[in-house]
């Protein structure tokens, strides 16, 4: 794995190219090709540490951990999945990614001895997305469980949120992940937050709704 951090925030350069390059690298490692992880890993270090960095900083002082150790947890846990595709690789990193986040502040929390209240509890996320006041907490757990009930109902729209709404990226970031339009991303974006809203809102009515934002 590469232990330089990328030297610019240039995101896919080329990306006709780099979807068959990653596609190649997947079926190799699917066949039980162990080298082809590292090789997959230098082909998308740069999104990847994006994404961990966006992640951590919405965590605000109190983070867990730090962006190149997330990062390496990421690999490592990268090696235990044989990716079926682009969404799926994506996907599951920022899955990773949030239970990483997840453990490493329960196990620092542990070690401050601070009881169950505070950081470690889940990840912070910006629920303004889904329309709801900047003032609500305790909001990562059940956005993240719910994150994994969409996957069942609508496994694209999970993805785009995924990658969206947690790993941070941009919307053209998140159409070259998944190999899609522009357009379609926007489409599923809007239907996630109107389901995660939707459910969110069952589950918890004392949030206080604030004016939503569009898409882009």
């Amino acid at each position: 794995m590469s232990q330089q951090e990328p030297t610019h925030d240039a995101a896919f350069p080329d990306p006709a190219s780099r979807h068959t390059v990653i596609d190649a690298l997947l079926q190799r490692r699917q066949r039980g090709d162990l080298s082809a992880l590292r090789e997959l890993w230098d082909q998308i270090y740069a999104e990847v540490h994006r994404m961990a960095r966006h992640r951590l900083r919405a965590e605000g002082t109190n983070r867990p951990i730090d962006t190149t150790v997330l990062v390496h947890e990421l690999y490592l846990k990268a090696g235990d999945v044989a990716f079926e595709n682009r969404a799926h690789l994506f996907g599951s990193l920022v899955r990773m990614m949030g239970q990483v986040i997840i453990d490493a502040g329960r196990r620092a929390q542990l070690e401050r001895r601070t009881g169950t209240s505070g950081s470690g509890e889940g990840i912070r996320l910006d629920v303004q997305e889904l329309g709801f006041s900047p003032g609500s907490t305790d909001l990562g757990t059940p956005i993240i469980e719910l994150l994994d009930q969409l996957d069942a109902l609508a496994p694209r729209a999970a993805s785009v949120a995924w990658l969206r709404f947690v790993g941070g990226l941009e919307l053209e970031e998140v159409a070259t992940c998944l190999g899609v339009s522009r357009r379609t991303v926007v489409n599923d974006w809007m239907f996630a937050r109107a389901w995660l809203h939707r459910e969110l809102s069952a589950r918890r009515p004392d949030l206080i709704p604030s004016k939503r934002q569009d898409a882009s």
